[in-house]
């Protein structure tokens, strides 16, 4: 595994810090192109990562994305070492990152390709063995449930700290299917369950384990489908963790602003990213920011029976006006009044 920084120019001038990522990624030795090997299903594969905080990309790779898949890999390259920018200094090596190529497992030949958690320049090639197949069913549904299981069944962070959850973005522009399908799992990933899973069960078995966010490119001729779409997004992981991407070119900094927001960061990110960015870019990205809880604010909530007002978890302490508490499943900053 590569380290970090090493390779990397953390500069304020804008020299080093405007280069576009297309610029960057051709000066390192970084363009993304199309591979021509295909990455293997993960069957029979358990993801065994020992940072501090994984993360996880998964991005649709089907043909109603058009270009953006590649656009995306491209984008990714960068995500790494602009994150490892702000993150602090407990985090700086134990950061890592496995990114997945999605598909439609009912269509597509290669519907699920996963990388394994590393960091650093490793980095590039993983997101290089990714192949953008360009397929899908055409009936606004994607096996995004299939990957939800996966990283649910099939993925150990034994490290991972309770304070900063492991984050989980997805990239794409359509719904899940309702179920996930046990011959598909068998055939892709090597697990038997004996009857299919609710997809809606498998989410929340994925957001035990991560912080979940769906990144939404909206079908912008499709204005119905888009809402059922967008409902059924909201309905799996919550109003505040579905994002439409009215300019999918920012996605990595969007993502920036969520990871920094977990490790209570903002701060930092959001002056690199007024020095990489034109004006309008930062609108741009922080438009599709607005509105989320970011987590370097605190929020005041009269709490009752010990029990989160923002999820409805259970708290373990009550909190003080002079001693608040973190909830350890939303990540809340809780406040007694």
């Amino acid at each position: 595994m590569g380290g970090y920084g090493s390779d990397y120019s953390y500069s304020t001038s804008d020299a080093v810090v405007k280069k576009t990522a297309r610029q960057y990624n051709v000066d390192q030795g970084r363009e993304y192109s199309q591979t021509t090997a295909v990455m293997p299903p993960p069957r029979g594969r358990v993801l065994v990562t020992k940072a501090k905080l994984p993360v996880v990309v998964s991005i649709d790779v089907t043909g109603s994305m058009r270009e953006l898949p590649a656009l995306i890999f491209e984008k990714l390259c960068i995500l790494y070492n602009e994150a490892v920018y702000f993150l602090p200094d407990e985090l700086k090596n134990s950061f890592e990152i496995s990114f997945v190529a999605m598909g439609d497992a009912y269509s597509d030949k290669h519907p699920l390709q996963v990388t394994d958690f590393d960091k650093g320049r490793n980095l590039d090639q993983n997101i290089r063995s990714l192949y953008a197949e360009g397929g899908g069913g055409g009936q606004y549904r994607e096996s995004y449930e299939l990957v939800a299981y996966f990283y649910s069944a099939c993925c150990e962070m034994p490290n991972a700290m309770k304070t900063v959850r492991p984050l989980f973005f997805f990239i794409g522009d359509e719904g899940y299917y309702s179920k996930v399908n046990r011959f598909l799992i068998r055939e892709l990933i090597g697990n038997e369950p004996t009857t299919d899973l609710i997809a809606l069960d498998v989410f929340e078995e994925l957001k035990k384990r991560f912080d979940v966010y769906m990144l939404r490119v909206p079908y912008k001729a499709m204005g119905e489908v888009d809402k059922e779409i967008h409902a059924s997004w909201e309905e799996a992981l919550g109003k505040d963790r579905v994002i439409v991407m009215q300019t999918p070119r920012r996605v990595v900094d969007i993502i920036l602003g969520l990871i920094a927001a977990s490790v209570e960061r903002f701060d930092a990110y959001k002056e690199r990213i007024e020095v990489r960015q034109t004006p309008e870019q930062v609108d741009q990205v922080f438009s599709s920011l607005d509105g989320l809880r970011l987590r370097e604010r605190a929020y005041v909530y009269k709490l009752q029976a010990l029990k989160c007002p923002s999820c409805g978890a259970s708290i373990q302490e009550m909190p003080s006006p002079d001693h608040p508490v973190k909830c350890q499943y939303c990540q809340v900053l809780l406040v007694r009044m």
